[in-house]
């Protein structure tokens, strides 16, 4: 095999062995190792002598083939973890009694957060806007009201999230 080529990574094997378990079970096919092979040489077109010799690309369109056998959906990945004062920042700015010596942009993700909120509870841009310059807004004593600065987003977000809560609507973070 070409060394550009990427090999398959222990996830996938892993991933592999599992749904191949699993639809041997369903399918009643050989669960040995020489059943594995055949089935893998089938799909792939060629000779296969070990899983170890696939590649990244043969190992995705196997898993992917027997997740569409068996009517499995494809594992969430996790999240990506914040650093120490990313994540800090992300759950003290905006609180009340809070002072911080700096100011933090918001980002696409504490955008994305408010958006999940307004989808939850059903608002159109506009309503949305027009509760931002309304006096029940966190950002009321501001001539123009925009959110620019984690602590603006995080106190938006929370209040929405409180009107999702008592609406009954608030499921946790699915996004």
């Amino acid at each position: 095999m070409d060394n550009s080529i990427r090999k398959i990574t222990p996830g996938q094997m892993k991933r592999l062995q599992v749904l191949y378990g699993q639809l041997a079970r369903h399918t009643q096919e050989g669960a040995d190792r020489a059943s594995r092979m055949a089935w893998a040489s089938k799909l792939l077109l060629r000779p296969i002598m070990s899983f170890k010799d696939l590649s990244d690309h043969d190992a995705r369109h196997l898993i992917d083939t027997i997740q569409g056998q068996l009517g499995v959906k494809v594992p969430a990945r996790p999240r990506k973890r914040l650093d120490r004062d990313t994540a800090q920042k992300a759950g003290t700015e905006g609180r009340r009694g809070y002072q911080s010596n700096e100011t933090t942009l918001a980002g696409p993700s504490e955008f994305a957060r408010i958006r999940y909120v307004l989808d939850l509870i059903g608002w159109s841009q506009a309503q949305f806007e027009g509760w931002l310059r309304s006096s029940r807004s966190p950002l009321s004593n501001r001539t123009n009201p925009v959110i620019r600065t984690l602590y603006e987003a995080n106190r938006v977000y929370w209040a929405l999230k409180g009107m999702a809560t008592a609406q009954g609507k608030w499921k946790g973070r699915k996004a």
